[in-house]
C-alpha cells in the first residue's frame, strides 16, 4: 500500500470513527451526562453517519483527500438537526505507555457545541490538558500550556500556543515520551480536521524552534502510524475507573486497532483477578494497524476487559502488548 493510499485510509478510518453501534452510543451518552467538565451534546443516528461517511468517500474520490470539513452527526432522534447547536464528538490522542514505548491512544470526546473553529481548539487544548477518559492514559505538556488557535491553511496547519518555557524538555520526560507528546497535537489536529497537512508550531506569536526538545523549526509531519501508535488500542467501550459512565448492556461490542502476528487480537474478561471468559477477533490486516471488532455477554457485574496480541519472538522482542478497561454491565443478555 502506498503512503498516499495509506493516509487516505486512515484520514477515512477517522472520518467514521465516531460510527458505534447502539449500545456504544448509549454507553458514551451515559459517561457525558454525569462527566462535570464536559459540553452537553447529542448523538446521530447510525444512517446519518453512514451518510456522512458516503460522502466523505465521495470527496476522496473526486479530490484525493478529504476536505477540512468536520463530521456532522444528526439529531438522536432522527428529525432535523439544529445547524446552530449541533454538536461533536472530537478525536482526541494521549500518550500511553507501551512494550514498545510511550505511544498515542485514541479517546473520543464531547467537543464544542456549535460548528466552528472552535472543535479543533477545543480538542488539541483536550490533548495538552491530558484528561483521557483512562488513568493510564495521560499528556506530559507542562501545567498551564495554553492552545491559542488552530489554524488550517491550503498546505500546513498552525497551532499557536502559550503558557511559559514549552522549549525544553520537562524534567522527568524522556525523549521519547516528548517526541510523542509533540506527535500527540500532530494527530489530534489531523484526526479533526480530515487532513494530513503537517504542522507549523508557534509558541507566543513566533515560530518554535523546539518544542519540549523536540526540532519543530520545521513543518511537522505526522510519523508513521506504526511506530506512533499503540500496537493494541481499545476505542470502545470507554474505561470507567475515573467517571460514573452508567454501565453497559450485554451484549457489550468491542472496537479498536491493532498490529497483531497473523491478525489475531486475544481478550479476557476478568472479575476479582480471575478470568471469567476469553476469545480471539481478526483484525481487518496482519502485522499492521488495523480495525478489529468483537462481542461477548456476561451478566451483570465489574470487569476488567484486557485486549492484546501475542509476544511471536519467543522473548527476543519487546513483549506483548496489550490495553485494558474497567467496565460495569449492568442488564442484557448474560450468555
Amino acid at each position: 500500500m502506498t503512503d498516499p493510499e495509506r493516509d487516505i485510509r486512515t484520514l477515512l478510518e477517522d472520518a467514521v470513527s465516531a460510527v458505534e453501534p447502539r449500545r456504544g452510543l448509549d454507553e458514551i451518552a451515559a459517561r457525558t451526562s454525569s462527566a462535570p467538565h464536559r459540553r452537553p451534546w447529542a448523538w446521530g443516528t447510525l444512517g446519518a453517519v453512514v451518510a456522512t461517511a458516503a460522502v466523505v468517500a465521495a470527496v476522496v474520490a473526486v479530490t484525493g483527500l478529504p476536505g477540512s470539513g468536520p463530521s456532522r452527526p444528526g439529531p438522536a432522534d432522527g428529525g432535523t438537526a439544529d445547524t446552530a447547536t449541533s454538536p461533536w464528538v472530537v478525536p482526541v490522542y494521549f500518550v500511553g505507555d507501551t512494550g514498545a514505548g510511550p505511544r498515542l491512544f485514541r479517546e473520543r470526546h464531547p467537543g464544542p457545541p456549535s460548528r466552528s473553529d472552535d472543535q479543533f481548539l477545543d480538542a488539541v487544548q483536550q490533548a495538552v490538558d491530558g484528561d483521557a477518559f483512562d488513568p493510564d492514559y495521560r499528556s506530559d505538556w507542562p501545567a498551564g500550556t495554553h492552545v491559542d488557535a488552530v489554524r488550517a491553511g491550503p498546505s500546513v496547519t498552525t497551532i499557536a500556543l502559550s503558557g511559559g518555557s514549552l522549549s525544553a524538555r520537562p524534567a522527568g520526560v524522556t525523549s521519547a515520551a516528548a517526541r510523542a507528546a509533540v506527535q500527540q497535537l500532530v494527530y489530534t489536529a489531523r484526526a479533526n480536521l480530515r487532513s494530513s497537512r503537517p504542522v507549523r508550531f508557534e509558541v507566543d506569536g513566533s515560530r518554535a524552534a523546539t518544542l519540549l526538545g523536540v526540532p519543530t523549526s520545521g513543518d511537522v509531519a505526522a510519523a508513521s502510524r506504526d511506530t506512533t501508535l499503540a500496537p493494541v488500542s481499545i476505542d470502545s467501550p470507554a474505561d470507567q475507573r475515573s467517571r460514573d459512565l452508567g454501565g453497559l448492556r450485554s451484549p457489550v461490542t468491542v472496537t479498536g486497532s491493532a498490529s497483531a502476528f497473523e491478525a489475531t487480537v486475544q481478550w479476557e474478561l476478568e472479575q476479582g483477578g480471575t478470568v471469567v471468559k476469553r476469545g480471539f477477533a481478526t483484525a481487518r490486516e496482519c502485522c499492521s494497524l488495523s480495525p478489529y471488532t468483537f462481542r461477548f455477554s456476561a451478566p451483570p457485574g465489574d470487569y476488567t476487559l484486557v485486549v492484546h496480541d501475542e509476544d511471536a519472538s519467543g522473548g527476543e522482542g519487546t513483549g506483548r502488548s496489550s490495553d485494558s478497561k474497567e467496565i460495569r454491565v449492568t442488564g442484557g443478555a448474560d450468555g
